[in-house]
């Protein structure tokens, strides 16, 4: 080795330049993006690009089942009524009722809640859907959720029907044979079948030939009513859109209907019982002024009998007339506070919704007081909403929070009404007081003159007051009368529910759309999340910034010619094993089958990177390794050689890989003669260095495999073989065992003058490549930099040098 070859002559002139610790190409570049908080947009687009099919997947199994779902379910049909809120007895009774309540009478009733949302609530009520079960019923129940009810003509279920039986029906050409319970009736179609608390009718036949019902009890036939009726109040009108959605065009026509009769009818009784209390407080009273009229006129025709008639005088006759007038206001003051005191007594006896106190409530003297009025509907509300709570299969017991808070409203409704009757009635007693103080005052005026006279005019005032009481009565009786014939009500129905013409949309679209946004999102959830748990070394970035190496080149896929293009269009999860052919040792060595290639440009820039990595220092052994197994050491190690081969070098290619060596077969040579023979000195190195067929390449194969391989690598001889070859040989490249396997690598690594680390994309676990370089740098080896090998393209999956792929491979092709 007289003459020194050019780079040996290179690396020479650089050797007098300081020494200068590697540079990592990360802390050169921008970091801005690792300086922000979270993850960049850039990456998660990047995740779920990676994992594509993942979110095709996620995506396509959220739609079908939408799908599916849709598909699967029933049409539904919904039929909808108007009925508007009034009050009927205005036209007819020629708005007396409303004069006589003092306020409009189109206003509804209610201070404290909306009237409209009041009356929906009674139309939900169970009651309501009681008399549509009963009417319709219901109680008979298809098992076939989209029986045709134009089938099923009118249907009565009554108390002996029992809950859980099942009625058979089949329909025959002429005839329908229904069985409940062991009984059997046959007749024709329209004729109504007599079955054990059953009696049905089928209209006509149906498109199947036969059918199940089952009987079931009232409250659950009113559940499911309850279930499909709606109630939606118009905005700024009296009026309610009545619906009920079902699976059949006809049921829900029938239902709709049935729903606002009943709620009609409901409605006229509850306002006919009203005007009956009322006419009848009002019949008690007028008989009983009818009485005191009766012997007052009596009296006054007995004293006329007694005495004869005479001329009062006009001062007489003006104090009799105050005093009449007098006598009339006091009358009426004393009959209404006779109603007050008997509404104190009924309240203090702890009445608080029964006839009696609603008569009262409903007399005139009291009907006046709105005040009053109000404080007594609010405590029958009240007890109302109570009782609801209290009765029935659902009712709730008295210590129910929400019965204890009833209660206490009644209570104080119950208080501030007896408070209000109490002063109403101590006012009364004060103004008869100072009442009678004027009628004592007139009379000892009266006393003055004849005693005679004043009987008579006593008299005749007596009646006078008693006859106007006795005709304001029986104006009141007259309207009571009038609103008792005339009443039907608030309710009226405006318009009947015609036949659904076709099913309502179910939303199928809108919920294809939502399935289609959480399987997006599924998807991209779960590709962000398998991208987070992947521990692997992705990108060059992650290699410098954990190893704290520079990362000398990035070795892209080495593929068959036509594999690449094929591989590009299949970007699906094990692609790379649907293009993938018999292995062919010389498709590994890319710098020797294609100089034009990616592959072939980036070993020649490792090289150009290991030159002078080393600061100038001559570069004359070099150890390549890795983590662990399959990750590309030997196919590096190589190409490596190769190119430094091509540079004019005379190249040593040492295979220390003595457990699994492959450097023989990718040159296509023996493995015996080899290293193990020199070192066990059965052989020279004269006999176990091959050539190759790349010029200045030769190679020192493993040799056959011996159990004592790390005494034999880490003797004298050893040492002695590595400094015999790098007198020979311009550079010598040692392919050893990874670092984790075994402790070849260690041992070779303090015996050359640089390491390589090889590292795979997507398959080098973190933690292992982390600790095959402390162990490295444990021992005193020196580890100069890393080889990022990517033979799945998963660093171009990353979106970061797709354009270093790229450039070559259309520069070859150009």
């Amino acid at each position: 080795m007289s003459e020194l070859s050019p780079i040996e002559t290179h690396v020479k002139q650089l050797a007098e330049r300081p020494v200068r610790d590697p540079v990592l190409r990360s802390s050169l570049t921008p970091q801005a993006e690792e300086e922000r908080d979270g993850i960049p947009l850039r990456d998660y687009l990047n995740a779920v690009r990676r994992y594509w099919w993942l979110v095709a997947a996620a995506v396509v199994l959220s739609v079908g089942l939408a799908v599916w779902r849709v598909s699967k379910e029933l049409p539904m049909f919904m039929a909808s009524t108007s009925v508007r809120l009034r009050d009927p007895s205005v036209k007819m009774s020629g708005d007396l009722s409303a004069t006589a309540a003092g306020g409009n009478a189109d206003q509804l009733p209610g201070y404290y809640t909306d009237p409209i949302l009041s009356q929906i609530q009674v139309l939900r009520s169970r009651a309501v859907a009681g008399m549509v079960v009963d009417s319709l019923g219901l109680r008979l129940h298809p098992e076939m959720p989209d029986f045709p009810y134009a089938v099923l003509g009118p249907v009565a279920v009554n108390s002996a029907a029992q809950e859980g039986d099942t009625m058979a029906v089949r329909f025959g050409a002429r005839e329908v044979v229904a069985t409940l319970s062991g009984v059997t009736a046959r007749g024709p179609y329209r004729q109504p079948l007599q079955l054990p608390g059953v009696t049905a009718t089928f209209a006509r036949r149906p498109a199947f030939a036969q059918a199940r019902f089952a009987v079931v009890s009232r409250d659950e036939a009113i559940n499911m009513v309850l279930n499909g009726v709606q109630a939606n109040p118009r905005q700024l009108t009296n009026v309610i859109d009545i619906a009920y959605l079902a699976y059949d065009r006809t049921l829900a026509k029938r239902v709709a209907d049935a729903s606002a009769a009943s709620f009609q009818y409901l409605n006229a009784q509850s306002a006919q019982q009203a005007s009956r209390r009322r006419a009848q407080f009002i019949h008690e009273q007028l008989r009983s002024t009818d009485s005191l009229l009766m012997t007052a006129q009596m009296q006054l025709s007995s004293f006329r009998k007694s005495v004869n008639a005479f001329s009062p005088q006009e001062r007489f006759k003006a104090t009799q007339d105050g005093l009449a007038n007098l006598r009339i206001q006091r009358e009426q003051l004393a009959q209404e506070q006779r109603i007050y005191d008997q509404m104190a007594q009924a309240l203090g006896t702890g009445g608080r919704g029964g006839d009696e106190m609603a008569a009262l409530a409903a007399s005139p003297q009291v009907a006046s007081n709105g005040g009053l009025v109000s404080l007594y509907q609010q405590m029958l509300r009240y007890q109302t909403v109570r009782d609801s709570l209290t009765t029935g299969p659902w009712s709730r017991a008295t210590t129910n929070p929400d019965v204890q808070r009833l209660d206490s409203l009644i209570n104080t409704s119950h208080s501030r009404l007896s408070s209000a009757v109490q002063a109403r009635g101590t006012a009364l007693a004060a103004q008869l007081r100072v009442m009678d103080g004027l009628m004592a005052s007139d009379a000892a005026s009266a006393a003055q003159l004849p005693d005679a006279e004043a009987e008579g005019q006593r008299l005749a005032r007596q009646v006078e007051t008693l006859q106007t009481l006795a005709d304001d009565l029986l104006r009141e009786q007259q309207k009571a009368r009038i609103d008792e014939a005339v009443e039907a009500g608030q309710v009226e129905i405006m318009d009947q529910a015609l036949l659904p013409p076709g099913p309502m949309s179910r939303g199928g679209k809108k919920r294809v759309l939502f399935a289609l946004l959480i399987g997006l999102m599924i998807g991209c959830g779960g590709a962000l999340l398998l991208d987070r748990l992947n521990t692997s070394l992705l990108r060059r970035e992650e290699v410098e910034g954990l190893l704290h190496l520079p990362v000398l080149a990035i070795v892209p896929r080495i593929a068959a010619s036509g594999a690449t293009g094929l591989r590009k269009k299949l970007k699906v999860p094990m692609a790379n094993a649907l293009v993938r052919r018999a292995p062919d040792p010389a498709d590994a060595l890319i710098t020797v089958t294609d100089l034009h290639s990616a592959g072939s440009q980036a070993y020649r820039k490792l090289r150009t990177h290991l030159i002078f990595s080393t600061g100038g220092d001559p570069l004359r052994t070099l150890m390549v390794t890795s983590p662990g197994a399959g990750e590309g050491k030997s196919t590096v190690c190589a190409n490596l050689a190769v190119t430094f081969a091509q540079q004019h070098m005379r190249v040593l290619l040492v295979d220390c890989d003595m457990r699994r060596s492959r450097l023989h077969s990718l040159f296509g040579t023996g493995r015996v003669p080899g290293l193990t023979e020199v070192l066990a000195r059965q052989g020279t190195l004269e006999e176990a260095i091959r050539p190759t067929t790349v010029e200045g390449l030769h190679i020192l194969p493993a040799g056959t495999l011996v159990p004592n391989i790390s005494e034999l690598l880490g003797g004298a001889g050893m040492r002695a073989v590595m400094a015999e070859l790098s007198a020979r040989y311009d550079l010598v490249v040692v392919d050893t065992p990874p670092v984790l396997a075994a402790a070849d690598a260690e041992i070779l690594g303090v015996q050359t003058d640089a390491v390589l680390m090889v590292v795979r994309a997507g398959q080098t676990d973190r933690q292992p490549a982390q600790y095959a370089v402390q162990q490295l740098r444990a021992i005193g080896a020196r580890v100069v930099g890393a080889v990022l090998n990517d033979p799945d393209e998963k660093v171009a999956d990353y979106g970061r040098y797709t354009y270093y792929y790229d450039y070559y491979s259309q520069g070859a092709t150009a």
